[in-house]
């Protein structure tokens, strides 16, 4: 039966290739993303050098977060030959500038020729999935040529589970074949098991975003700012967003002149729109590329800087949560001892940011309003912006065993 849903599956995705192709050709960001390093996506790859390794890990992800996030699994994984793929270009770039995986590449069209093809290039011991990346026809594959497939991080957020569960028929087939999910938490343990009728070996380990790399160590020198200086960062805004936080830096600047604003739009592809949103507020601003901090607002318009920006600002907060699109990290300014705040929207991230909540590391933003009266509660106190980042950074200390768990558990299926 499983046989029969992978070819129906393979069908619908040939067939939805030309539409795909077709919407590409007028998008110039999913223009750049298709054609870059093309070939990888039909699995052709350059000799793999395997020599004096005691087996092959494929560990794939979806995108720059979830390679951030393994960071540490790498490190933890020497010795091993290291095969590390990503559904997007910035994943994959970033993956590459890592130097911590031994090959890197883009993942592969799901198309049993396709994937069978990487799969007898690659040769993989185990196949390591990051948080959802399920793949039907990648995980068929897997388990017949009896590749141990395990999750790591797993986690189904509200919205995905709505649709995977309409599916459930269809996807349990797929999810049933993987020997062990490792989850962030008991409500994705639970999404896990529904989907996969039980079938699963599913434990929870906690998040092992906590454990990732945060080591910055940017000055405020660097970005012409004084210790004095009271910095605001806004990290990965979505569309939508920017306005509002325009307006709470009119608001805030009316009685602070001297407050410094950091805007980094989670989308390069949307500066020329985020510059239109500032000239239409009568905001003066710099723009970060041309290295002038001239102004107290500066548009950040380059690439793999908000880890910098997060670690010498005050407060800082996260995008994409205010609007509706799930929330962006928030572990990523705790990690720095930073206060954090973000709108109400953070499904993408609920557990993490329940417990900055709870533990008074966060706070809720509802609007510009909102937002700009809590940065003049922060700039006017500087034992609060110093009490909560501690109960920030305390909540990430805490929650570190997730990585140590992990690793057990990887170690004990690749020697069984």
């Amino acid at each position: 039966m499983t046989k029969a849903y992978l070819v129906i599956y393979n069908i619908f995705f040939i067939l939805f290739l030309p539409f795909a192709v077709f919407v590409v050709f007028f998008n110039k960001k999913y223009r750049r993303e298709f054609f870059f390093e093309l070939s990888e996506r039909f699995a052709i790859y350059k000799p793999l050098n395997k020599k004096s390794k005691k087996g092959t890990i494929w560990l794939h992800c979806a995108s720059l977060g979830e390679v951030r996030c393994v960071e540490p699994v790498l490190d933890n994984l020497k010795g091993y030959y290291i095969v590390l793929t990503s559904v997007t270009k910035s994943g994959r770039e970033y993956a590459q500038k890592l130097q911590k995986a031994d090959f890197v590449a883009l993942l592969p069209l799901d198309i049993y020729p396709i994937v069978k093809k990487a799969f007898n290039q690659i040769n993989p011991d185990m196949l390591v999935l990051v948080e959802t990346e399920f793949w039907a026809t990648m995980l068929y594959t897997a388990a017949h040529k009896n590749v141990k497939i395990i999750t790591i991080n797993g986690r189904i957020s509200d919205k995905s589970f709505k649709i995977y569960k309409k599916s459930r028929l269809f996807w349990s087939k797929f999810v049933g074949l993987i020997d062990i999910i490792i989850a962030r938490s008991e409500d994705d343990a639970r999404r896990f098991r529904i989907l996969s009728n039980g079938k699963n070996n599913v434990i929870v380990s906690g998040n092992i975003k906590y454990n990732s790399g945060y080591t910055s160590y940017a000055k405020r020198q660097h970005f012409s700012l004084n210790e004095d200086d009271f910095v605001f960062t806004a990290g990965s805004t979505r569309e939508g967003e920017e306005e509002i936080i325009a307006d709470a830096y009119n608001m805030v600047r009316s009685n602070f002149n001297d407050v410094k604003f950091f805007l980094v739009p989670r989308h390069l592809s949307r500066i020329v729109d985020v510059t239109e949103i500032l000239k239409n507020k009568n905001i003066e601003y710099s723009m970060f590329s041309l290295g002038e901090f001239s102004s107290n607002f500066v548009l950040v318009d380059a690439f793999g800087k908000l880890q910098d920006i997060y670690s010498i600002s005050d407060v800082c907060y996260v995008g994409g949560s205010i609007v509706n699109k799930g929330g962006q990290n928030p572990i990523e300014p705790a990690a720095y001892g930073k206060p954090v705040l973000f709108g109400k929207n953070m499904h993408n991230f609920k557990s993490e940011s329940e417990n900055l909540i709870k533990n008074c590391g966060a706070l809720i933003v509802e609007n510009q309003y909102d937002l700009a009266d809590k940065i003049k509660k922060f700039i006017g106190s500087k034992q609060l912006s110093k009490h909560m980042g501690q109960n920030a950074l305390k909540t990430v200390e805490s929650q570190k065993g997730a990585l140590l768990f992990t690793m057990k558990k990887l170690k004990e299926y690749l020697n069984a």
